[in-house]
């Protein structure tokens, strides 16, 4: 740990946060003892020693449970449409440059292309597997694969749009950096993350703490739904940004104080946690503490 540098903030200075949770499938996971460190200086969160998983066993632990995990309710999808909408609003309000291609890295399903054509952008999908809805499969331009297989050429995109990605990227600098070369000047970037230092988190660290698993507990989970393999938090995020030279115009929590009630099963165990839970969401929209950041960038 002496000789690593924080890859966001190059400082060498870590304090231990806990124990990631053990997929039990995965034998050799446990075997190599991992532990989830936070840099002092920016806050951010990574697992040392560095995960050297292989493709194969990356795809046997996601497809383990992680689909499964990712079913949603009518009233969520009627939710996450209205976030789309409301997000391009965002970057329209702040785009100074003329609507041209629009980039979505990790587009998944493909529903933010259609919101961005709807409002005069040529949309571009990205994703690392094919997951579009069939009603978009031949319509967008498509890239499967990484960002930087794909070699868009320099200043190509008037927006670059990534939500719940850049927690999963080994590499988040050299990511942004490239995010960066292929967006115009003037262009806009949003990205979203989930903020480690949420009020939920909290609640969740002291629940490992009473029930007597406090070293077990680790904010980021990466070999268990949702498999972040590393986390953020305001401040490193700013690091992140102010080390690669983009504007950051806002960066603004959300989330967590949903309507249980409309996305889960009436007297489910999930609709008794999210009933238990609910009191600290309000409170996080108090205290800026929200489970998710959504930073916006101008280059």
């Amino acid at each position: 740990m002496k000789n690593t540098n924080c890859i966001i903030c190059q400082k060498n200075e870590f304090k231990i946060v806990g124990k990631p949770r053990i997929n039990k499938r995965f034998p050799r996971i446990e075997e190599s003892n991992y532990t989830i460190l936070k840099c002092k200086n920016c806050g951010y969160y990574f697992v040392s020693p560095q995960i050297d998983l292989s493709q194969e066993e990356w795809k046997d632990l996601y497809e383990s449970d992680y689909f499964e995990a990712s079913q949603k309710t009518q009233w969520q999808i009627d939710l996450n449409s209205k976030e789309l909408k409301d997000r391009i609003g965002v970057i329209s309000e702040n785009l100074n440059i003329e609507k041209g291609n629009f980039l979505d890295m990790g587009c998944g399903e493909g529903f933010m292309l259609k919101e961005a054509e709807i409002n005069g952008f040529k949309p571009f999908g990205l994703d690392i597997a094919h997951n579009l809805n069939p009603e978009f499969s031949e319509k967008y331009d498509f890239f499967k694969g990484s960002i930087f297989d794909a070699k868009f050429p320099d200043n190509f995109f008037s927006v670059v749009y990534m939500d719940s990605v850049l927690e999963h990227v080994t590499n988040p600098v050299e990511t942004i950096a490239e995010l960066k070369r292929i967006l115009k000047p003037g262009g806009i970037m949003l990205v979203i993350v989930p903020n480690e230092d949420s009020t939920m988190n909290t609640v969740a660290k002291w629940t490992y703490f009473l029930t007597l698993n406090y070293s077990k507990y680790g904010k980021i989970k990466p070999f268990v739904t949702p498999y972040h393999i590393q986390g953020y938090n305001k401040k490193s995020l700013n690091s992140l940004f102010d080390r690669l030279d983009l504007e950051v115009i806002d960066i603004v929590g959300f989330g967590g104080n949903y309507k249980f009630w409309k996305s889960q099963t009436p007297f489910s165990k999930q609709y008794f946690v999210s009933l238990f839970t609910y009191p600290f969401g309000l409170w996080s929209v108090l205290f800026d503490k929200q489970i998710q950041l959504m930073s916006l960038l101008r280059k």
